[in-house]
């Protein structure tokens, strides 16, 4: 059978099956076999978990004839007692009325699920009523197939003489003794026990790192090719930049701007990523280097993520950078089209030193005379293709990334393993540390009370809701309810909202407002949740706190404790326990939360966007797998060259050179 046959030729997969499989991706009995479960449900009996309550499988024969009480309109509570393993068990299950006939006193069943010791009963999710034996259950996820017809499908391919040619190195399969290609493709679909599951996810895991690194270990090579004009630093400018600042650069800022200057006057073009806390001073330091290749005769491009961000950026550009004779526009969707053909032109033409932007900036219309930095603050915010939509916009582009969510060092070394890594930690002088408590909704009287103190300091308040309109059944606070809240504790106050339902406008028109001190509380959702910079704001209140990731927690904080007034953040909520919202009170520490972020919800997406082919990570965990990660590292290094030379031939990798060439071409 050739396996880049049509799924018409396998039995079991009709025009319904076959549209669906379509629609996810899947078109050839290739395809098909690489379709891996997204999980496996493990049916194994263990007598030790009885009342571990976690989730397991029991055996025994009913003591008791079962009770059949109606619970909803289509289901009923079955309630019986189990001998099992020396114990007399209550069992309740959740299910039709079918099993009326087949359960009786004596039967021998076995019972998947938990025990429940508040209720002192076994909780049944699913009931085998044959001889039992362990189980696997294969869970592909797919919305309109049952798993089954997949499991099916494959058998029947597998029934015929097939060859899957082998995609890791042979060396590798022996060395770490993985299961070979056919075994561990098969083993995928059809595991027999938990070890075939385990082998199966040990070579799935490493196989994903593997040509993860292969990739990165290839970009190296391909950038230790590229060399740059030479460029120059006029360090006596840019220390007139600097003596200007009304504020102190920190012992960490100072140490950033080295290492970015080294990165400049290299052959090699910058490829720098500066992580950072909130507040921390980033934006300072991405104006110096705009500076330093605008004075070397090059155009500078930032790209922000939003477009209140864009407008604060510019008028800080503006600001430091204007008196030195630096030609600063801003380019968003909102820019009027007369005035965006006239910028359009002068940066074409290079009137423009330093352009400040949003997604706008990566549009085919956007042309640089000399574009020699591209600077994207929250680099996270935007996808890979966007970020390199920009850079490609000039041969031989330095590219600085900012980040005001710290990576932790086992993701930094990893995930951004083609970058180098500069971190800021120490704040500005004159920072006092936010105090952060969670307040429940129980005790808003009080929380008002003290709000009321800081405005009656002339300081201002952010009021957060996870929801522009409360229109599920969430239970949350929304915009509208938070401002009648706020509005009858303070009926005197200048209460404005901000929200992404509003036009740029009219948000930029609010925003300023708040900005200007003229406005007392601006109540939003996240979209001040970056860059908003703020100095007389002391409180951020966010509301049903536990709705939010630490990541975009500690983001919202970010937005007080900008100036040298004593600022708080309060967690509203009515879940006072809850896990994420004690690491928030008990830290500002931006990388020790996410360090704890990665603990708590795993990697996320780092990259920015689903990486496509063979380099998305599907199974393999950063954080919990980083041993076979260090493996796959030091092989991807030491085969490469091997792969270079052609004495390991591979599909793979020529599509890895493949996809890198014309993306190096286009930069060329």
């Amino acid at each position: 059978m050739n396996l880049d046959f049509d799924l018409d030729i396998v039995n079991g997969i009709g025009k319904k099956t076959k549209s669906e499989l379509n629609g996810n991706g899947i078109y050839s009995i290739l395809d098909l076999l690489y379709l891996f479960p997204k999980n496996y449900e493990i049916y194994e009996e263990n007598p030790k978990l009885l009342r571990s309550e976690e989730y397991t499988v029991i055996k025994g024969d009913l003591d008791s004839n079962p009770v059949f009480l109606k619970h909803r309109t289509n289901s009923n509570a079955i309630i019986f007692y189990l001998n099992c393993y020396g114990n007399r068990i209550k069992c309740i299950y959740f299910g039709g009325d079918y099993l009326r006939y087949k359960l009786y006193k004596g039967a021998i069943v076995a019972l998947y699920g938990r025990y429940n010791s508040l209720n002192k009963e076994f909780v049944i999710s699913k009931l085998f009523l044959s001889n039992f034996e362990t189980k696997i259950e294969c869970d592909y996820k797919l919305k309109n197939i049952k798993n089954y017809v997949i499991q099916k499908a494959i058998q029947d391919i597998f029934s015929e003489s097939i060859i899957i040619k082998e995609t890791l190195p042979s060396s590798l399969i022996s060395k770490y003794k993985l299961y070979d290609i056919n075994e561990y493709i098969y083993k995928s679909h059809a595991p027999k026990c938990r070890e075939d599951v385990k082998q199966v996810l040990r070579r799935r895991k490493y196989e994903e790192f593997f040509w993860y690194c292969l990739r990165l270990e290839y970009l190296k090579t391909l950038r230790e090719d590229i060399i740059k004009p030479k460029r120059i630093i006029n360090k006596n400018k840019l220390d007139e930049l600097i003596n200007t600042l009304d504020f102190k650069l920190t012992v960490d800022q100072l140490k950033v701007i080295n290492e970015i200057e080294n990165d400049i006057l290299s052959t090699k073009p910058m490829n720098r990523l500066v992580q950072g806390d909130v507040g921390c001073g980033k934006s300072i330091i991405s104006i110096y280097a705009a500076y330093a290749l605008i004075l070397s005769g090059y155009q500078a491009a930032i790209m922000v993520p939003t477009e209140l961000l864009a407008n604060q950026q510019y008028v800080s550009a503006k600001e430091i950078l204007g008196k030195l004779g630096v030609v600063v526009e801003l380019l968003t969707s909102s820019i009027k089209n007369k005035d965006k053909m006239d910028i359009l032109e002068r940066l074409k033409s290079g009137r423009i030193n330093l352009i400040i932007g949003t997604h706008s900036l990566i549009e085919d219309n956007v042309i640089f005379d000399n574009l020699g930095i591209v600077i994207i603050d929250e680099q996270h915010k935007f996808g890979v293709k966007q970020r390199q939509k920009l850079i490609d916009k000039f041969k031989y582009t330095d590219c600085l990334y900012l980040t005001a969510t710290p990576i932790p060092r086992s993701l930094g070394l990893t995930v951004f393993g083609d970058l180098d890594i500069s971190s800021i930690h120490t704040m500005p002088e004159g920072r006092l540390e936010t105090i952060t408590k969670i307040v429940n909704y129980r005790a808003i009287k009080g929380l008002m009370k003290s709000i009321s103190k800081e405005l009656d300091k002339n300081n201002q308040v952010y009021v957060v809701t996870p929801l522009i309109d409360d229109t599920n059944e969430l239970n949350v606070m929304d915009i509208n309810q938070a401002y009648d809240l706020f509005k009858n504790y303070f009926p005197d106050k200048n209460i404005l909202i901000v929200h992404g339902k509003m036009s740029n406008e009219e948000k930029n028109k609010n925003m300023q407002e708040f900005n200007s001190g003229r406005a007392n509380i601006l109540i939003s959702t996240t979209v001040i949740e970056v860059g908003v910079n703020v100095k007389r704001a002391t409180v951020i209140v966010i509301c049903d706190a536990d709705r939010f990731g630490l990541a975009g927690l500690h983001q919202l904080r970010g937005r007080v404790g900008r100036s040298s007034f004593q600022s708080y953040c309060i967690l509203l909520t009515n879940d006072s326990e809850n896990e994420r919202l004690k690491t928030i009170e008990a830290t500002t520490d931006g990388f020790k939360i996410a360090e704890a972020d990665l603990k708590q919800r795993g990697p996320g997406d780092y990259l920015g966007d689903t990486q496509s082919g063979y380099f998305s990570l599907d199974y393999a965990d950063f954080y919990n797998d980083i041993k076979i990660y260090e493996c796959a590292k030091e092989d991807a290094k030491m085969l490469l060259p091997k792969f270079k030379k052609k004495e390991i031939e591979s599909n793979i990798f020529n599509d890895i050179i493949k996809n890198e060439v014309i993306n190096r071409n286009k930069n060329n």
